[in-house]
C-alpha cells in the first residue's frame, strides 16, 4: 500500500517578500499534494494574524515544524531576516530544504557551513514546467509561476521521507496484509509506524533532539522517561526508529537492544543487534567473530561499526551517519539476573560514545522510578545526558490512537467503522481512571474490541459493554483463560486449585518485586523453567494476549507478561505478589549479595546475611515455588553465610568462656557483658592480627638510625607486602593556595599562606591500593570495601569513607610502632607542588597523558579508575598527585585558607563533619586537578572517584631554620613567589 494523502505535516516556507507570487504558488501546490498544514507569512489561514506578536508567531511555527523550506533568491540571500530563520532552524535542528526559484544562483551562494545538511532542490530551470495559477497576498491580484515538474517530484520524494505523520508509511506491512490495527498489550514495532498515533509533537522534538547530537561533539545519549505504561517502547519502535531509518543520510539505527536477563549475550542483546545489522548491510561476518569484538570491548567494536557506515552511500562531501544504538527497557539492566553483564555493557557503552569515528549516539528508554539508577552507574555518571520526557497524553491524543489505525482500513475490505458513542464512552472511562496505565488498559481494550467484532465491520457500545468496558477487560480476559483450561484433564477442575496452579506459574518466574522501589517487576522467563504442570495454565493467557512469547536462538521458548500494566491491573496477582512481596524481595538482595560474593572471589568480608536476615533467606526453603528460582551460586552462598555464622557463634562461645573465666577469678563476672567486645577484639588481635603483624612488619620497621639518615627523595617500605611504600619529602616552605590572578581559581582557594614545615616527612608514593587496603581486612583491621566493577590489585582503592580512611591509617600505625596518619591540607599541597609553582606540577595547562581526568587525554579518562603508578611522578618522586582519585585530608574544611596553621598542621575544629578532599579524580574536569583545588564532602561519604594517600612522621631534626626564605610582604601575594625546600 503506498502513501495515503492526509498528512497532518507542519512545513515551514522561509521567502523573502519580493518573492511573494512563488511563495504563494509553492503554497496551492503543497495543499493540492495533501500538505495543508503549513506556515507561510502572508498566509491569512496559517500565517500571522493582525495584532499578533509576529516574533514569537515565527519561533513558535519554526519550533514546531517537521522541516523548513527556503525559497532561495539574490532577495533572499540578501535578507537578514530570511538569514534570521536559517539560524533558527539550524539551532532547532530541523530538516531543512533549500529551493532554488532564481536562475544563476548556485549552491556556492548558501551559507557555506549549512550546504552539507540541506537538500537542495532546482525550482528555477527546466523544460517541462508545471503551470500554477495564484492570487498575490494582500491586493487579491492573479498572476502565474511555473515551476519544473522534475524538481517538483524531487521536492515531494523529499518530503515524504522526511514526513513524520503515521500516514507516510505503508501499512499493513507486504509480509503481513492482514495485521491487526490494535496490538494490545504488546508495544508496536517497525511495521507499525502507519498506526502510530498520538505522539507526533514528541517524536519531532526527538529527532531534532538527535540531529543536534549528530552535529555536536561527544558524548551523545538522549535518555526518554516515561512513567510505567507511558508508552515509551511503542514510541522508541514504530515512532522514532522507523523516523531515523528512512533519514538514512543522518542515522544508522541498529537493531534496538533489550537488556533482559543478558544485555550482551541475550536474544535481544548487544551481539544479536551488531550481528543483525552487519548481515542486513551485506557484511560477511561470522557470528562467533561479533562475540569476539564484543568481548574484546569497544576497540573491537568500532571497526566493525565503521564498516557498517562505509555501507551506506553518500555524496564524497557529506558528514557519515551517526550509528544510533537503543537500549529500550533500560531499567532491565540493574536486575540481580542482568548483573552479570549489565556492567560490562555500560562501559562498552561508556567508551563507544564517548568518542567519534564514527559518531554514536545511546538512546534509553527507562522508566521515571528507575532513572536515578542509570544517572549514577559509574559507567555514564559523568557523561551529559539529554532527557525527553513522555508526559500522559492529552484526550485529543488519546482520539487519535482510537480512531487513527482505523482510517488506515478505509477503502479496503477490512475497512472498520467505529461508532462514536463507544469513542466518547472510551475517552469517558480513560479520563475516570485517570492517567495511570491509561495507555496500555485503552490499547487492551482496542484490540479485544478488534478481535471479537471486527467480522462484523463496526465497532459499537453494546460490544464494549459486553467485554467489561476498560476496567474490566482484563479481569475478563483472565476469566476467559481459566475457563478455557477446562477440557484439560491436568488442570485441577475447582477454581482455588486453577488459581494455586497459576500463581506457582506466575511467581517468581513472569512476576516480581523489585527490592528498591518496591514495585511490581515483570521478569523473563524460558518455558523450561516455569513449572510444568502450570505450563498449560500459562499457554491460555497467552492465548489472551496476556503474556507473550518468543524465542532464542537455539529455538527454546520465552515467556513474559505483555506489559507490566498486567502487575497492576490484574487484582489477584496484584494480591499475590502484595502477599509474598518480602520474600520475593529477600529473593532479589539474595541473589544480588551471592553475585557481589561470587565477583570478589568468594571471600568472606563478602557474606552479608547474619542472624535474622539469614534466617529470614533461609526460610525460603520452605516455598519451594521461589527457592526455584535460586541458582547453585545462591544456595552456595547461603551456605558459606550459615558455615560463617557458625564459625562467628563458636567464637563468641570460646570468647565468652574465656571472659567468664578471666573474670571470675578477678571479681565473679563482674564485667563478663560489658568486655565481651572487647575479649572479642583482643582474641583476633592476639590469634589473626598480631601473628600477622609480627610475620609482615616488624622486621622490616625501620630502625632509628636508618630513620634518622634518611634525606629527601628516599624511599622505604616497612613491611614484606602489601602496605604503602614512602618516599621522603623534605623540610621547606611554600605559599598555599592561588594567587588572585588565576583565571582558574574558585573562591576557596585563597587567600594565600606562607606555610614552613620545619621537618622533613614521608608520603606515600602511591594512592593507598586494594592490595594494601585488602590486607587489613582480611585481619579485621579495616571494612571490606566494593571496586565498583574497576577490579582490584594495584588500582586505587576506593569507596572508603574519612572514618574507615582513619581506621585505615591507625591498622599501619599499630603494625608498625610508627605515626601513620592521613595529610595535612598543607602537607598535601607541597607534597604536590614538588617546587612548581604552575597549577600542575608539570605546568600550567593539563597537557596529555599526564593524568587520569575528564579530558586528560588518557585511555581511562572519565571511564575508570587507572592501575597506580602509569604516570611520570612529580620532582618530589610522587605519583598521580593529580587526578584518578580523590584523597582524604586530615583538615576539617572551611571555606578559605584563613586560619590554616601556618607550621604545617591540620586544621581542626570541634563537631567537624565536613572534611576536605584533595586532587581531582578520574570524573573531574582539568580545572578541578590543579595543585590549589580543595573539595568538600561528608565524612560519611562514600564513592567510587574518593581514595586516600598516606603520610608518616619521621623523626628528624628539624632543618636550619637559614635554610627557609622569609615570608614574603604583604601577603596574600599575587603570585610571585613559590616554595623552596630545604637542602
Amino acid at each position: 500500500m503506498g502513501y495515503v494523502t492526509q498528512p497532518m505535516s507542519r512545513i515551514f516556507v522561509s521567502h523573502s517578500s519580493i518573492d511573494n507570487a512563488q511563495a504563494a504558488a509553492l503554497r496551492d501546490w503543497l495543499a493540492a499534494e495533501g500538505w495543508n498544514e503549513l506556515f507561510l507569512d502572508f498566509d491569512p489561514q496559517h500565517g500571522i494574524a493582525a495584532g499578533e506578536q509576529w516574533e514569537q508567531a515565527l519561533y513558535t511555527a519554526a519550533h514546531r515544524c517537521e522541516a523548513v523550506l527556503f525559497l532561495i533568491s539574490r532577495a533572499w540571500l540578501a535578507s537578514t531576516w530570511c538569514l534570521n530563520e536559517l539560524t533558527l532552524a539550524r539551532r532547532l535542528n530541523k530538516r531543512l530544504f533549500g529551493l532554488m526559484i532564481e536562475d544563476g544562483v548556485s549552491a556556492q551562494e548558501l551559507p557555506s557551513d549549512l550546504t552539507r545538511t540541506w537538500q537542495v532542490v532546482n525550482l528555477a530551470t527546466g523544460r517541462d514546467r508545471h503551470m500554477i495559477r495564484t492570487h498575490m497576498p494582500v491586493t487579491g491580484e492573479e498572476t502565474e509561476v511555473s515551476f519544473p515538474r522534475e524538481g517538483l517530484a524531487r521536492l515531494k520524494n523529499g518530503l515524504q521521507k522526511a514526513g513524520l505523520h503515521a500516514s507516510y508509511y505503508a501499512w499493513p506491512p507486504e509480509d503481513d496484509p492482514q495485521r491487526p490495527p490494535y496490538r494490545g498489550l504488546r508495544p508496536l514495532e517497525p511495521d507499525d509506524a502507519g498506526i502510530y498515533f498520538g505522539r507526533e509533537a514528541a517524536t519531532i522534538e526527538a529527532i531534532d533532539t538527535l540531529r543536534g547530537l549528530r552535529a555536536g561533539a561527544a558524548p551523545r545519549l538522549l535518555v526518554v522517561l516515561g512513567a510505567s505504561g507511558a508508552g515509551k517502547s511503542s514510541f522508541l519502535r514504530a515512532g522514532l526508529w522507523p523516523r531515523l531509518t528512512r533519514d538514512d543520510t543522518a542515522f544508522f539505527p541498529m537493531p534496538i537492544v533489550r537488556p533482559e536477563r543478558a544485555p550482551i549475550s541475550g536474544d535481544n542483546g548487544l551481539v544479536a543487534s551488531l550481528d543483525a545489522a552487519l548481515n542486513a548491510s551485506g557484511i560477511t561476518i561470522s557470528r562467533v567473530e561479533v562475540m569476539d569484538a564484543v568481548a574484546r570491548g569497544a576497540p573491537a567494536i568500532k571497526p566493525l561499526l565503521q564498516r557498517l557506515v562505509a555501507s551506506r552511500p553518500r555524496d564524497a562531501d557529506a558528514a557519515p551517519p551517526a550509528i544510533v544504538i537503543a537500549i529500550d527497557q533500560a531499567e532491565e539492566l540493574f536486575a540481580a539476573e542482568a548483573e552479570e553483564e549489565a556492567a560490562a555493557f555500560l562501559r562498552i557503552l561508556n567508551e563507544l560514545v564517548t568518542s567519534d569515528a564514527p559518531a554514536i549516539i545511546a538512546v534509553f528508554t527507562i522508566r521515571s522510578d528507575n532513572y536515578e539508577r542509570l544517572q549514577e552507574t559509574p559507567s555514564l555518571a559523568a557523561l551529559h545526558q539529554e532527557i525527553l520526557s513522555l508526559p500522559p497524553m492529552p484526550r485529543g491524543a488519546y482520539t487519535d490512537v482510537i480512531k487513527g489505525p482505523l482510517r488506515r482500513l478505509d477503502g479496503t475490505p477490512r475497512e472498520i467503522k467505529i461508532q462514536e458513542s463507544l469513542v466518547d464512552a472510551l475517552l469517558s472511562d480513560i479520563e475516570e481512571g485517570g492517567a495511570k496505565d491509561a495507555l496500555p488498559l485503552l490499547a487492551f481494550t482496542l484490540e479485544r474490541l478488534y478481535d471479537e467484532y471486527h467480522a462484523t465491520g463496526q465497532l459499537r457500545l453494546e460490544h464494549y459493554e459486553k467485554l467489561g468496558r476498560v476496567k474490566g477487560s482484563i479481569e475478563a480476559a483472565v476469566e476467559r483463560a481459566i475457563s478455557a483450561s477446562t477440557a484439560n484433564p491436568s488442570i485441577p477442575r475447582d477454581r482455588p486449585g486453577r488459581l494455586e496452579l497459576l500463581r506457582r506459574g506466575l511467581i517468581p518466574w513472569l512476576a516480581g518485586v523489585d527490592p528498591d522501589t518496591g514495585a511490581p517487576r515483570r521478569r523473563v522467563a524460558r518455558l523450561s523453567e516455569i513449572p510444568i504442570e502450570a505450563r498449560p495454565l500459562i499457554d491460555r493467557l497467552v492465548d489472551q494476549h496476556l503474556l507473550s512469547t518468543d524465542f532464542t536462538p537455539d529455538g527454546e521458548k520465552t515467556v513474559e507478561p505483555t506489559h507490566e500494566a498486567l502487575l497492576r491491573q490484574w487484582g489477584l496477582l496484584q494480591g499475590w505478589l502484595a502477599e509474598d512481596a518480602g520474600l520475593l524481595g529477600v529473593m532479589e538482595v539474595v541473589k544480588r549479595a551471592a553475585r557481589d560474593w561470587d565477583a570478589n572471589g568468594k571471600r568472606s568480608g563478602w557474606l552479608t546475611h547474619t542472624g535474622d536476615r539469614l534466617k529470614t533467606a533461609e526460610g525460603l526453603r520452605g516455598r519451594p515455588d521461589l527457592a526455584g528460582n535460586f541458582d547453585r551460586t545462591d544456595w552456595d552462598y547461603l551456605t558459606a553465610c550459615r558455615k560463617a555464622e557458625h564459625a562467628a557463634r563458636r567464637r563468641r562461645r570460646r570468647v565468652q568462656a574465656t571472659v567468664t573465666t578471666l573474670l571470675l577469678s578477678i571479681i565473679a563476672g563482674l564485667f563478663a557483658y560489658i568486655n565481651r567486645e572487647f575479649l572479642e577484639e583482643q582474641l583476633n588481635w592476639y590469634w589473626k592480627m598480631r601473628p600477622y603483624m609480627m610475620a609482615n612488619f616488624r622486621p622490616h620497621v625501620l630502625p632509628r638510625g636508618k630513620e634518622l639518615a634518611l634525606r629527601s627523595g628516599d624511599s622505604f617500605r616497612e613491611c614484606a607486602k602489601d602496605c604503602p611504600e614512602l618516599i621522603v619529602i623534605p623540610a621547606g616552605s611554600f605559599i598555599m593556595g592561588s594567587p588572585a590572578t588565576d583565571e582558574e581559581k574558585y573562591p576557596n582557594e585563597g587567600p594565600q599562606r606562607f606555610i614552613r614545615h620545619a621537618q622533613a616527612f614521608a608520603v606515600s608514593k602511591f594512592h593507598v591500593t586494594f592490595d594494601e587496603w585488602d590486607a587489613c581486612a582480611n585481619v579485621g583491621g579495616c571494612p571490606p570495601i566494593q571496586d565498583s566493577g574497576f577490579g582490584r590489585g594495584n588500582r586505587p582503592a576506593i569507596n572508603m569513607t574519612w572514618p574507615e580512611a582513619q581506621q585505615y591509617v591507625a591498622w599501619l600505625s599499630r603494625m608498625t610502632g610508627q605515626q601513620y596518619r592521613l595529610l595535612s591540607e598543607s602537607e598535601w599541597e607541597y607534597a604536590a607542588r614538588a617546587g612548581a609553582e604552575t597549577r600542575f606540577t608539570w605546568g600550567d595547562d593539563v597537557g596529555e597523558n599526564q593524568a587520569n581526568c575528564q579530558g586528560c587525554g588518557s585511555e581511562w579518562d572519565n571511564r575508570q579508575t587507572s592501575p597506580v603508578g602509569r604516570f611520570k611522578p612529580n620532582a618530589f618522586g610522587v605519583y598521580d598527585a593529580h587526578g584518578n582519585v580523590f584523597q582524604w585530608m586530615a583538615d576539617c574544611y572551611e571555606n578559605s585558607l584563613d586560619g590554616i596553621p601556618s607550621n604545617g598542621a591540620p586544621r581542626r575544629t570541634r563537631a567537624c563533619d565536613q572534611r576536605v578532599r584533595r586532587g581531582g579524580s578520574w570524573t573531574s574536569r582539568p580545572r578541578d586537578l590543579r595543585v590549589t583545588g580543595r573539595s568538600i564532602i561528608g565524612i560519611d561519604y562514600r564513592n567510587y572517584n574518593g581514595g586516600l594517600r598516606v603520610g608518616r612522621t619521621l623523626q628528624q631534626p628539624p632543618a636550619d631554620p637559614t635554610q627557609y626564605r622569609a615570608p614574603p610582604p604583604g601577603l596574600p601575594p599575587e603570585g610571585s613567589h613559590a616554595m623552596r625546600p630545604a637542602r
